[in-house]
């Protein structure tokens, strides 16, 4: 017993670190500054959801951080479906388990996607690993800026259907879900870029973090960050205290 009130002790003391690392600002302390970057990044944030939801890849692939860019190719991108780590090639896979990676002269000459019979088919975004849920929309749930305005998590809740596999349940049963989602930007030469994905596609509920491009992931966590509501985005600047914060 003594054991499980240390360990029960640890959690709570690793949450209570982890919720002091984010900052509570209240609207008040909030500069015009940080509100207007907040609205820029609500509004990349929808723009990118469409490309990936309307399976515009060319256009996500525009979002996408220049060092990634570097390593991975327009034709790479298409031909993985916008799933690709820029380490794919040194054992690193994303969603081509047991399929031997084509080299890159022939993914650059044949990026487009075929069906089974060989016929060209269509590229598709795969939100979840899993065929049979379908993403319809998302609601905005909170933006977090670090404190010194570079790096920046988005928090959306995305909204949709789940279809049991009709192979095992004999059945069409569906139901509405709603998954959380983070995408993360960082501003690289004045422009916000997709630094991070987050990938909710294991069925088991268990989240796997895939780098897209070589970042240190726990930098993010000690970063602060300045958080803001949907609701602060409706807000105008305030003149005045656009003069007193000298911005």
């Amino acid at each position: 017993m003594r054991g499980i009130s240390k360990i029960t002790g640890y959690l709570l003391m690793s949450s209570f670190f982890l919720l002091a690392a984010v900052s509570q600002k209240s609207w008040g302390q909030v500069s015009d500054e940080v509100l207007e970057e907040a609205k820029t990044l609500a509004k990349l944030e929808d723009d990118y959801f469409k490309k990936r939801l309307n399976n515009d890849l060319k256009g996500a692939y525009q979002y996408q951080h220049p060092a990634y860019k570097e390593k991975i190719s327009l034709e790479e991108f298409l031909y993985f479906e916008g799933h690709l780590i820029s380490e794919y090639r040194n054992g690193m896979q994303a969603h081509i388990s047991g399929v031997m990676i084509p080299p890159l002269e022939v993914i650059k000459k044949n990026p487009g996607k075929r069906d089974v019979l060989g016929f060209p088919r269509p590229s598709r975004y795969k939100w979840f690993a899993n065929p049979f849920i379908v993403v319809k929309g998302y609601s905005l749930e909170r933006i977090s800026i670090s404190e010194d305005g570079q790096y920046a998590m988005v928090e959306i809740n995305l909204k949709g259907t789940e279809r049991l596999n009709p192979a095992l349940v004999r059945g069409d049963i569906k139901f509405d879900i709603n998954r959380p989602h983070i995408d993360y930007w960082e501003k690289v030469n004045g422009k916000w870029v997709i630094t991070v994905l987050i990938d909710n596609s294991s069925i088991s509920g268990s989240n796997r973090t895939l780098y897209f491009i070589p970042n240190n992931h726990s930098a993010w966590q000690k970063m602060e960050y300045v958080q803001i509501d949907p609701a602060s985005l409706l807000a105008e600047p305030d003149p005045e205290r656009h003069a007193l914060n000298g911005n």
